[in-house]
């Protein structure tokens, strides 16, 4: 591990140490003004808590951060209901159940059953397996707006695929397969508005009136869908040729046949999966029918395996990562305690301030949006709640001074709000690590999945640019 100053001193130690002071010192010396003592306290118990969960010192464990903000929130008058708000949040009691039934499938070996049954009979490349991930992934986004729900389905699946394949831990073909399932999770369903949970709370930031008549459902898809789809399967194309195997997978359909036998009948545990597993599928298929939420339908999952006996009193501390658990209930809470804490009223004209002079250029205006979305991801830990609000304070100014629809802020916004650089960025990163393990995707190779994403979301911008004139938005 490298040093500071050539003693034993771990580099990113210091580097935590160093943004804890200035943490402690913004939370001191309130030097910001027209911001409270409360925001400042808070922002420095933010900028701590960033230190601990970008460099992860202490072994990288995501709830360090979140107790620094406990901690700092115990000095301000905010009530601690405000504080740890999140924990009682709908989206935490979503991520659990969904958490608990992707490791099942993955535990109980059903997951690799399912795998091993459909490509037994086919002849495997990496190529059919991303372009089956696409459509599977289009698949559950027609069904589901949770991408906690389509990763917790498909993460146990691509595991068992690379398992299938034979292909070794850390290799680059395990975590292609793994990258790319991850990837049809999230990007496909952001196409539609109620694809993911993106379209619903972000659009509903937007000002009652004349912006939030503009996000349609139509005007979503011409405007965001259309570029997201065309995105999702180049940023495909593009992480199979980074991270494409020299030798092509070298199993057989013989050898898929006789791997799917040794797994010999279903297990009890199986059975019992497969039973909460089908009727979370039915449930989803059928929802718009039914009068349940996916909430619902998922704690009901979570009911049958235990019932079941497919999770054990062991399986309930250990079956599912509580760090990415506790982190996202203190990510979710951030969103209101920037709003008591005066934080977001103080930041939103500092926003509107910058943008007003890139604003003259469409293009121009996009790319440097996304450049602060960028810087504002690595603070805006709740998956860019925070900015998207104050974000939509400003598309008024910007729709009647320079007729930039609210769409295309909400476009920029959301190729910053997808990043996966760090694990405390995307909570689904840790979801995936945490059905995964070992099985899962080599670190390297994510991070190149996540440069390789960071570019081409600027190709895509410059590319929706002339996209919108042509279809009228500009």
């Amino acid at each position: 591990m490298k040093t500071a100053a050539g003693k034993n001193i771990p580099i990113k130690l210091v580097l935590t140490l160093v943004f804890i002071a200035a943490g402690v010192v913004i939370a001191i010396m309130t030097p910001f003004s027209g911001l409270s003592r409360t925001g400042h306290i808070m922002m420095g118990s933010l900028i701590a808590a960033l230190a601990v969960w970008i460099f992860q010192p202490g072994g990288g464990t995501l709830f360090i951060g979140a107790v620094i903000i406990l901690f700092g929130g115990s000095f301000t008058d905010i009530p601690m209901s405000v504080i740890a708000n999140g924990y009682s949040s709908p989206s935490l009691w979503l991520l659990i159940p969904a958490m608990f039934l992707g490791g099942a499938l993955l535990n109980t070996g059903l997951g690799k059953r399912i795998v091993l049954s459909i490509f037994k009979r086919m002849n495997l490349s990496y190529v059919k397996i991303l372009i089956g991930w696409f459509f599977v992934g289009l698949f559950f986004s027609l069904l589901t707006p949770s991408i906690t729900v389509r990763i917790s389905i498909l993460a146990p699946i691509a595991a068992g695929v690379p398992d299938a394949c034979r292909l070794e831990p850390g290799s680059k073909g395990r975590s292609l397969i793994v990258i790319s399932a991850y990837s049809v999770s999230v990007f496909p369903g952001i196409a539609w508005l109620n694809g993911s949970l993106y379209g619903p709370v972000f659009t509903s930031y937007l000002p009652i009136g004349p912006m939030r008549d503009m996000a349609t459902e139509q005007m979503w898809f011409q405007v965001i869908g259309v570029p997201w789809l065309l995105f999702s399967v180049v940023f495909l194309a593009v992480i199979y040729f980074l991270l494409k195997p020299q030798d092509k997978l070298s199993v057989t359909k013989a050898q898929l046949e006789l791997m799917y036998d040794d797994l010999g009948p279903l297990s009890k545990k199986e059975k019992g999966c497969l039973a909460a597993f089908a009727f979370f599928i039915i449930c989803l298929v059928l929802q718009t029918m039914l009068p349940v939420t996916i909430n619902q339908t998922l704690l009901a999952a979570l009911i049958l395996l235990l019932f079941l006996n497919v999770l054990s009193v062991k399986d309930i501390s250990t079956g599912i990562g509580w760090d990415i658990v506790l982190f996202f209930g203190i990510a979710l809470s951030i969103s209101q305690i920037f709003e008591v804490s005066g934080i977001t009223a103080w930041l939103s004209p500092i926003l509107t301030s910058l943008l007003a002079p890139v604003a003259f250029s469409p293009l121009v205006f996009v790319l440097a949006l996304y450049g602060i979305c960028i810087v504002l991801r690595f603070f805006d830990v709740a998956q860019g709640w925070i900015s998207s609000a104050i974000l939509a304070v400003a598309t008024p100014m910007l729709y009647s001074d320079f007729g930039l629809n609210p769409l295309i802020s909400l476009m920029a916004f959301l190729c910053g709000a997808n990043l996966f650089f760090f694990r405390y960025h995307q909570p689904w990163l840790g979801q995936v690590e945490a059905v995964c393990g070992e099985k899962g995707w080599n670190p390297g190779h994510l991070k190149v999945a996540s440069l390789a994403y960071a570019v081409l979301a600027a190709v895509m911008l410059v590319f929706s640019r002339f996209y919108w004139g042509l279809i009228g938005v500009l």
